[in-house]
């Protein structure tokens, strides 16, 4: 059965607040996913169902069986392989029409402006401090929007830098709670795919100008005690990346 770019966002376009553009300005939109992960995985998922036109994905890693728990666009027969290449194949799958572009490399300050260049939204799918301070400055030195997450034990977090104040270093400073590793504390397979779907929402409201933006605010999910809540935070004056003052 063929499914029609029509009926795919039938729903979407039924939203009270919804614009006879919207299936359009999906449908020609960029988005790069950096890193592929359980983030990644539940973001790219929802994007591409959504309608998003175009996904590029980034990850140096392959599949391994320790991924399958909650990196749910991949299956046994994917290990060993690539996971953009894995991710690729089964994301055409569920929409033959999306075009897809793999970077099996990992993301660094030397290749992002190249790499990085040319897309309407960034999902960071990243468990690396390092990398996610790179997303942080492309975005407020190119005003391009990321939509960052984290997921650690019963713990999920999303937060967006739309390309200038309050950035990622406002929010974290060099906290080292910002670096942990779910493969050195574990994390709870079904609270990072909460994660990307938030991530995937609030990359769809930007893409799509609706609704208000977790920009500013942090989004924090505590499945232990079934608890979530939003925090405001601001820039940090002395912020090194935005030029904080505070805005």
């Amino acid at each position: 059965m063929v499914i029609t770019d029509k009926e795919r966002v039938r729903r979407l376009v039924s939203l009270p607040d919804a614009k006879p553009s919207w299936a359009t300005r999906l449908k020609e939109s960029r988005v790069a996913i950096v890193g592929m992960g359980g983030l990644g995985n539940a973001s790219a998922l929802y994007l591409t169902a959504q309608g998003v036109g175009h996904l590029t994905l980034y990850d140096p890693d392959r599949v391994n069986a320790h991924n399958l728990g909650r990196q749910i666009l991949f299956r046994p027969t994917d290990i060993n392989r690539f996971k953009v290449e894995a991710a690729r194949e089964h994301l055409q799958e569920l929409a033959p029409r999306a075009s897809f572009q793999i970077e099996p490399v990992a993301l660094n300050e030397d290749n992002a402006e190249e790499l990085l260049k040319g897309h309407d939204v960034i999902i960071d799918g990243l468990d690396n401090w390092n990398t996610r301070t790179v997303l942080n400055r492309f975005s407020v030195r190119h005003h391009v929007p990321v939509v960052f997450a984290g997921a650690i034990g019963y713990e999920a977090q999303v937060y967006v830098v739309n390309g200038g104040k309050p950035c990622l270093q406002c929010l974290f400073g060099d906290s080292p709670y910002a670096d942990q590793n779910c493969a050195l504390t574990g994390v709870l397979g079904p609270v990072v795919g909460m994660a990307g779907t938030v991530q995937a929402q609030e990359a769809l409201k930007i893409l799509l100008h609706a609704g208000d933006l977790l920009q500013g605010r942090i989004w924090t999910y505590d499945a232990y005690r079934a608890q979530s809540r939003i925090i405001q935070f601001t820039a940090r004056r002395d912020c090194a990346v935005c030029g904080g003052e505070g805005e």
